[in-house]
């Protein structure tokens, strides 16, 4: 699995909902977990990957709902 993108946890529901809709396989992990979060208040984060050979069309729906990444 390649890394494709970091974001907050909402956008990155969002993001994983379409790789689903378009049959790329994908996997999100915390990057802070969340006894951190809980504790300090900050946003949960979540990394998302890819498998290597979906990485090019998953960077571009990545570029499609985040143009400003």
């Amino acid at each position: 699995m390649e890394l494709l993108v970091e974001k907050d946890a909402m956008w990155a529901e969002m993001l994983l909902q379409v790789l689903k809709d378009h049959d790329i396989p994908s996997a999100a992990m915390p990057v802070y977990g969340a006894g951190l979060t809980l504790k300090s208040g900050m946003m949960e984060r979540l990394k998302v990957y890819v498998p290597a050979r979906n990485l090019p069309q998953a960077q571009s729906l990545l570029q499609e709902l985040f143009p400003e990444d």
